[in-house]
């Protein structure tokens, strides 16, 4: 895949180099990358330390993943979009999204599904909890990956999740504004005043007796951030077993689904978003029922 750019008047003064590190966003390792790989201006070589001019066609080509992949993955993926540096796909539970300890290489994981999918490299830019359900978006080339995380920093890139919790906040909507730390060497997480940062957006879209189905933002990416929050004003997540309750209506998942994604596609410029409706098991948890919490 190649990357393309007209310089412009205000490049006028700009070295190849300047360009590639400015307004074509490329990192050192990408820019060395891209020479290697033959990069050209206005379809010849061209030196590294030279001014460019205006209204050159300056031509990238993008490298691929090129570590050894494993292909035998044969579970399905279901698509959601796809592009040629992009593919975004549903997750289902309990199904963990990249290789770890309790899912070493070669178990069944949702990037070796894809990479079986595509045959070809790909790797998340972003991760759910195995329990989680919900879009998860995939980079097929390094570069993609690259700008997609630092757009993660950005207003550029938006991810909202649905979740039903145990108990209705006391406001319909607010902010969570309440740093979260490790408790001990496990897994688990608390807010706790030596925590690190973390902020959550909040709003109830409808409550159904002791539940209600929440719409979340992260404004801050850590561990456990939605679930330690909720669990933080009384209202764990449904089904939670870290944090709340296991619920008898849900199997192997808590009542957490990733819903909406938005971002800028690395290559094009264009507006890329994916929604991506609640599975059928937790639109069932609209019947209200007791939720006991501990």
């Amino acid at each position: 895949m190649f990357l393309s750019y007209i310089t412009t008047e205000s490049d006028g003064a700009l070295t190849l180099d300047q360009l590639l590190r400015g307004p074509l966003s490329l990192s050192a390792r990408e820019a060395r990358e891209a020479k290697r790989l033959g990069l050209t201006v206005d379809g010849a070589p061209f030196f590294a330390n030279q001014r460019v001019g205006a209204g050159r066609t300056i031509r990238v080509p993008l490298a691929e993943y090129d570590k050894p992949l494993d292909f035998s993955a044969s579970g399905d993926v279901a698509v959601l979009y796809e592009d040629d540096a992009l593919l975004a796909v549903r997750k289902p539970a309990p199904l963990q999204v990249h290789p770890s300890p309790s899912a070493p290489r070669g178990a069944d994981t949702l990037e070796g599904r894809v990479q079986s999918y595509l045959h070809s490299g790909a790797h998340p830019v972003h991760r759910l909890d195995a329990e989680t359900t919900g879009i998860v978006l995939f980079a097929k080339l390094p570069y993609a990956q690259a700008h997609i995380q630092r757009q993660m920093q950005t207003d550029a890139f938006r991810k909202e999740y649905l979740a039903w919790v145990c108990g209705i906040p006391a406001a319909p909507e607010g902010v969570i504004d309440a740093p979260i730390a490790r408790l001990g060497t496990g897994a688990k997480r608390a807010v706790r005043p030596d925590g690190r940062r973390a902020v959550t957006h909040y709003r109830v879209e409808q409550a159904a007796g002791d539940r209600a189905l929440i719409r979340l933002r992260l404004e801050t990416g850590r561990t456990h951030q939605i679930r330690v929050h909720l669990a933080h004003i009384g209202c764990p997540i449904c089904g939670d077993y870290l944090y709340g309750r296991e619920l008898p209506e849900l199997k192997d998942r808590f009542a957490l689904h990733s819903a909406h994604l938005r971002c800028v596609q690395p290559v094009t410029g264009e507006t890329v978003e994916v929604v991506e409706p609640l599975p059928e098991e937790l639109k069932a948890l609209l019947t209200p029922s007791v939720c006991l919490l501990t």
